[in-house]
């Protein structure tokens, strides 16, 4: 009994081994081929990663029709398997008027044949030599650093207008101005394909005569920056984004921001008299912040009483987005608004209209104007007036176009403030009280030259500012000198004995482009020289 026990617990124990047996055997396998798949996966990621470091004319198999310096054919072993490795390279967008592998690629000009030679078509095969798996296949477009214009005198190039509409909603898909291409001689050349929509396309270009850069404008003049509602955004401008040189052969294309220019129009009233209308305010300065930029109007330039209409910024016209609004008034309550998204309803509506009513100021207080000018009688603009006392402050403005600062300040025996001038460009410092402020009343201040300086004089600055640096010296420019509304400014700078030479030039805000550079000798001791007269105009 007991050897029958023997044999029966013996066949069972084998039938349970054979039944386990075949599953483990099963989930090796399964484990191995996760391992292997694992490798092959890295073994053809590593080859499209080191593929894609290449230069453009490496990416190809030695002797195949997309010649470089790629194997096709080779082995990589891992951890012990080893695998064969297929690389093969081909042209995309090769047949017919395939405008690219990718949208917008290609050679750009939609209805033109692609030569060939748009994209390589990168395909990576990687399969262990034993053949235990069935390939692991990598593929990826490896990008031309141009791309050919099939020209090989002239170039291709593609302008891809963006409106630039922060508020309201967008304009009609179909609503697009002209665009031309300008030369530096003022020669014109209109778009091939593409007229009236986004991507205006110019064929057959050919590159600047005698050198220099084209200009994409909105019409057929380097001035054209306007058109059909529309206007190169100043930042593209001021960047040179606007610019493009044509190389014989190849493709370009170019991005160019546009919107629609805006009015604002602001309405300043104060309270009604005994229920009558509200009343126009006249005498006040309206601030305009963007971005980090500033604005001041004054009442001059109200077009009637207690209205602005204002459509340019600095020169500018004014750009769609976020405004801040700020008016000081004598004798009213100062107004401030941040983030005035300007205009409602862009770009359908282009008007933002603005009502701002202000409230009296108490019966306690008086208007004071200072009025800052250097020692050759001209207002000074940008000057900073500090306005102190016992009973308030500090309160600090910087003075307008007129050399102006206006505060409405106490009256009283314990008005009596310190007034402290200083200028952003050398003039001396003045520090000085004011008697007690009973009614309103203007301060006349003239700034000094500091000893062993010399006075430069500005003149014709209207429409833009001016600069100085020691000549030579590889400094930076000096921070704008902001003529006054008659568009001079000054600056007291060092000289020595024998003069001492400093580079100026003149930068106009519309564009910020300089328009004129030279130098000029400041002798010390209270000479004056003048710098500006019959230089190009802004």
């Amino acid at each position: 009994m007991s050897l029958i026990e023997t044999i029966v617990a013996v066949s069972i124990l084998a039938i349970a081994l054979l039944l386990t047996i075949g599953p483990t055997v099963a989930a090796f396998r399964t484990l191995r081929g996760a391992k292997v798949i694992n490798l092959a996966e890295s073994v053809g990621q590593g080859r499209i990663e080191l593929i894609q470091q290449l230069d453009f004319d490496e990416v190809g198999v030695s002797g195949a029709t997309v010649p470089g310096s790629l194997d096709g054919v080779s082995t990589e072993t891992v951890q012990g398997v080893t695998f064969d490795v297929v690389t093969t390279v081909d042209w995309v967008g090769s047949d017919g008027l395939d405008p690219g592998l990718l949208s917008g690629a290609g050679d750009g000009v939609t209805g033109q044949a692609d030569f060939g030679q748009n994209y390589k078509w990168v395909t990576v095969q990687v399969t262990p030599s034993d053949g235990s798996l069935a390939p692991v296949v990598f593929s990826t477009a490896i990008a031309p650093p141009f791309v050919p214009s099939g020209d090989s005198e002239n170039g291709t190039v593609t302008v891809e207008l963006k409106k630039f509409e922060p508020v309201g909603s967008p304009t009609p898909g179909t609503e697009w101005p002209g665009v031309y291409l300008v030369s530096p001689s003022g020669a014109a050349i209109g778009p091939t394909s593409g007229i009236g929509t986004a991507r205006p396309v110019f064929e057959n270009v050919p590159p600047v005569s005698g050198g220099g850069s084209y200009r994409v404008r909105l019409g057929p003049s380097l001035s054209d920056v306007q058109s059909s509602g529309w206007r190169i955004h100043f930042d593209d401008l001021l960047s040179l984004a606007d610019e493009i040189d044509i190389e014989p052969g190849r493709a370009n294309v170019i991005p160019l921001n546009i919107y629609k220019p805006i009015n604002l129009q602001i309405t300043l009233t104060g309270p009604a008299q005994l229920g009558g209308p509200l009343e126009p305010v006249t005498e006040a300065s309206l601030i305009l912040g963007y971005g980090t930029r500033y604005g001041v109007l004054s009442s001059a330039e109200m077009d009637s009483p207690g209205h602005w209409s204002v459509s340019e910024f600095e020169g500018v016209p004014l750009v769609p987005g976020d405004y801040s609004i700020q008016v000081d008034a004598p004798g009213y309550v100062p107004y401030g608004v941040a983030h005035v998204s300007m205009p409602g309803g862009y770009p359908s509506n282009l008007v933002q209209a603005v009502n701002i009513e202000l409230d009296l100021a108490p019966n306690n207080t008086a208007e004071m104007t200072f009025i800052v000018k250097d020692p050759a009688g001209e207002p000074i603009r940008g000057a900073l007036v500090n306005i102190s006392s016992d009973g308030y402050g500090p309160l600090v403005q910087t003075t307008d176009v007129d050399g102006k600062a206006r505060y409405n300040l106490p009256v009283g025996s314990k008005s009596a403030p310190t007034v402290t001038v200083q200028s952003p460009h050398g003039h001396e410092e003045l520090v000085t009280p004011v008697p007690p402020i009973v009614v309103w009343d203007t301060e006349e201040y003239t700034l000094a030259l500091p000893a062993g300086r010399g006075l430069l004089r500005f003149e014709e600055g209207t429409g833009g500012y001016f600069q100085y640096l020691p000549f030579g010296s590889g400094a930076n420019w000096s921070a704008p000198v902001l003529p006054n509304s008659n568009g001079r400014g000054s600056a007291a700078l060092p000289g020595n004995s024998s003069g001492n030479q400093w580079s100026v030039r003149k930068v106009c805000f519309a564009g910020n482009n300089v328009v004129a550079e030279g130098t000029v000798t400041v002798a010390p001791n209270g000479t004056f020289v003048s710098w500006g007269a019959g230089q190009p105009s802004c």
